[in-house]
Parts: structure tokens; sequence; C-alpha cells
């Protein structure tokens, strides 16, 4: 359903074109959606990957992996990989997948007005 990567997978894929801020291009990005919502969906949701160090709390560092840099977490996109482009690379470890989505589950979460 989703070109067959599963959670926690790095890949290099097409993001095609952005604007602003956004990523863009052919570059690294971690699958953060888990497989029932790619088979439900037929879309996968990743987070790009910078080697650019902008020291932010919303970053998660990758170590001890062939792939080296930052997990953008404040950019999370959904893409159909099944139209897109991508080629594995490798997986990440369960620690670094749960600090990933715990920074987006953190992002989402409903404020409290008072």
């Amino acid at each position: 359903m989703n070109g067959g990567v599963k959670q926690g997978d790095i890949i290099k894929l097409d993001m095609g074109s952005g604007l602003g801020h956004e990523r863009h291009g052919y570059r690294p990005a971690i699958v953060v959606s888990n497989t029932s919502l790619s088979r439900a969906s037929k879309l996968t949701i990743i987070c790009p990957i910078t080697n650019t160090d902008r020291k932010s709390p919303l970053h998660v560092r990758l170590d001890g992996l062939a792939t080296t840099g930052f997990v953008m977490c404040e950019q999370v996109k959904a893409v159909d990989l099944n139209k897109r482009r991508h080629e594995w690379v490798e997986t990440v470890s369960d620690d670094i997948l749960w600090d990933i989505c715990d920074i987006i589950q953190g992002s989402v979460e409903v404020e409290t007005v008072v």
C-alpha cells in the first residue's frame, strides 16, 4: 500500500517543489505513520531530514546510523509513495522513533483555553 515501507524507515524520495521553508527535492525522510493509516488512506506520513543543526527543540538528531542529520518534526507531510519515486535506506531504533512521535504528538495536542 505504501511502497513497502514501514514506520521508522528512512527513505529517500522526491518531495517535489516547496515554498518558503518547506523541504523540497530528492532527500531523506522518515516514515512516521503506522501501517493501519497507510492502508486506510493510501498515504504515508513522513518528516524530512536535514543536515543543518538549527538547535531546534522540534528536531531529533540521528545518531548511530548511516543517515546523518536531524528529523524535522514540525514539517509533517502526507505523501503517496505509490506515485513518488523513493528508495529504502535504513530503519531507526525504537528510541529515536519514540522521540519523533512524542514531539509530533505534543505539537498537535489540543490546548486548553483558560
